[in-house]
Parts: structure tokens; C-alpha cells; sequence
């Protein structure tokens, strides 16, 4: 049986053409004038994209649920949800022109991060569709030494790459393109990571090209599928695993962000007798970690699939 509901397999409504083109309007209109075009651009993905909007409203119904909102969502909430989508495009818009610095940026936990930094020592850092990680380029701007490589598993991230670097090129966020993690990637890494830099990986998307590879955990009153890939690569590289949120909040002034950081291990170590165990701990304590930022941050979270949907169906 087959199914076209996985996030992989559902078309990108958009292009680096698209991008290319919504930035000459912010850069020569301003944020006023992309405002102005992005409420009829995501009302129009809002109307025509059926399977986003049950997504979105299934996402905030669980919410509701569990008492993370007090209100039952409605159509309106979910058109919010992705005009929250929309505004962190264009706050990634700001932070490649460089209009958003380390004083528009509060850091929680900030300690978890900063003794490594500190001591050079490199990490995994697991992330997340909720908030906007495209923040973490001026924290590497701040830090001028610190180096964010982060795995992606869509196609031409080297072309979206070099378009962002020739924004701003001095920042150290590199984008790896990939299909799966295997040796020579881990090897690789490795070697980032042993030269104190830093690899981020999303952990709320399961595998693009095999099915089944997934620990289910709880996530807002029912199980969902977590990859292993993540938590696998934690043990591989030996090395301090974190999550790392951005997440925006209204303040009278202006718009202010919270960069989170979270410890979910100071260094994976297994046996073959252990590792099922371990890798269940990690994804356990992720899902938990994510679902209480999603209870504070609830439009943030911009997986506009089922994430719910059982991951043992074949995609071949």
C-alpha cells in the first residue's frame, strides 16, 4: 500500500525562484510592502492546500485537547498558524540582510551552550520544526568562531546555500545536503564536531527513504513517529546532544526572540545490549521537551503534515 501524506513526498509550494523574487520585493519595498503581499500569498496556500489545513487543524485540535489551548480551534486559528509560517519567512529574510542582531535576542538556558562554546568542544544539536532555527546565523555571527553545519534532507541546499552566503557571507552556517546517514557522512561529522563545531539536525521529521525506521513516543496524547536517524548519529559521534530553539515573542517595542537551549545528553554511550534502550530515552525526552515549547509557543510549530500518520507504510 502506498501513500502520498509523507512530509518528503508532498511537493515544496515553493522554489528558490520564489525566494529570489519575494526578496527583491523586501529589499526594495521594505517589510512593509512584503507584508502587504505575504496576507493574499498564504491565504491563497491556506484555501488551496487542503492537506496543510487538515494537518494544521488536527496539530491544533491535539493542542486543545490536551490543554495546551483553551479555546477549540478554529478555521481562523489555523489560517494564524500559517500566517506565523509566513512572519518567520520573513524574519529569515531579516537575519540574512543582517537586521537582526544580538540585541533583538534573549538566550534561556544560554549556560548549556556557552560551556562548550567556551571550551571549544563541539555538539549535536537536534531541532525542530518549531520556531525558527535561520535565527541561530546571528548567534554565529555573534560568535564569530562558532560554526553551525546543518543537515538537510531537501534537494538544492547548495544552490539555497550559496544564495544566502552572497547575502551574508560572514556568517558560518553550512547547509549538507543529504539522503541518509551513513559512514561517510558520520565520519565526516565526526570531524566537525572534533574540531568544536556544532551539527544540527531536525528530529521531528522521519526517514525520506526508508519507512519503519521510527521510535514512537508520545507526543500531545498520542504516539507519533520519531526517526532514529538523530538519535542514532548522537551515539555515533560520542559528543554532547542539545536542542536549540528560536521562538518569537510580541513585546511592545518590537519583536523580541528566544533562542532555548535544552541538554538531552552530555555524551551518548551505549552497548549493543543497550542501544534500543538509550535511543528510546533520547527520543523520549525530546518529544517531552518539544511538546512543552509547543504548549508555550503553540503557532510556532510549522510541520504541516500528519505527524501523527504511522511511518510503516511502504513509499518504494
Amino acid at each position: 500500500m502506498k501513500t502520498d501524506n509523507h512530509w518528503s513526498l508532498m511537493r515544496e509550494r515553493g522554489s528558490l525562484l520564489s525566494l529570489k523574487v519575494f526578496f527583491f520585493f523586501y529589499k526594495y519595498g521594505g517589510r512593509y510592502l512584503a507584508v502587504v503581499i505575504l496576507y493574499p500569498v498564504i491565504l491563497y496556500f491556506f484555501v488551496s492546500g487542503k492537506t496543510s489545513r487538515a494537518a494544521s487543524q488536527k496539530y491544533l485540535t491535539k493542542m486543545h485537547q490536551t490543554g495546551c489551548l483553551s479555546h477549540k480551534p478554529s478555521l481562523w486559528l489555523s489560517y494564524k498558524h500559517f500566517l506565523n509560517m509566513g512572519f518567520a519567512a520573513l524574519d529569515k529574510v531579516d537575519v540574512w540582510l543582517g537586521k537582526i542582531s544580538m540585541a533583538s535576542i534573549n538566550h534561556v538556558n544560554y549556560s548549556v551552550f556557552e560551556s562548550l562554546y567556551s571550551a571549544n568542544k563541539g555538539a549535536l544539536i537536534i531541532g525542530s520544526h518549531l520556531g525558527n532555527l535561520e535565527i541561530c546565523r546571528a548567534l554565529a555571527k555573534e560568535n564569530s568562531s562558532a560554526c553551525f553545519n546543518v543537515l538537510v534532507f531537501t534537494e538544492h541546499a547548495q544552490k539555497f546555500n550559496d544564495f544566502i552566503n552572497s547575502l551574508h557571507g560572514d556568517v558560518k552556517v553550512n547547509l549538507i545536503e543529504v539522503t541518509e546517514v551513513g559512514p561517510d557522512l558520520a565520519i565526516i561529522l565526526q570531524n566537525k564536531i572534533s574540531q568544536g563545531e556544532y551539527v544540527v539536525i531536525a528530529g521531528d521529521r522521519t526517514s525520506t527513504t526508508v519507512a519503519g525506521r521510527v521510535i514512537y513516543s508520545d507526543f500531545l496524547g498520542q504516539q507519533a513517529p520519531f526517526s532514529q536517524g538523530p538519535f542514532i548519529l548522537a551515539g555515533i559521534l560520542q559528543c554532547p546532544v542539545l536542542m536549540m530553539f528560536c521562538l518569537k515573542t510580541e513585546s511592545a517595542v518590537k519583536p523580541e526572540y528566544n533562542v532555548v537551549f535544552e541538554e538531552l545528553s552530555s555524551g551518548v554511550c551505549w552497548s549493543r545490549k543497550t542501544r534500543e534502550i538509550e535511543i528510546t530515552k533520547l527520543v523520549n525526552k525530546y518529544a517531552k521537551t518539544l511538546e512543552k515549547y509547543c504548549a508555550q509557543y503553540p503557532l510556532q510549530w510549522f510541520n504541516f503534515f500528519d505527524f501523527w500518520q504511522r511511518d510503516s507504510i511502504s513509499r518504494d
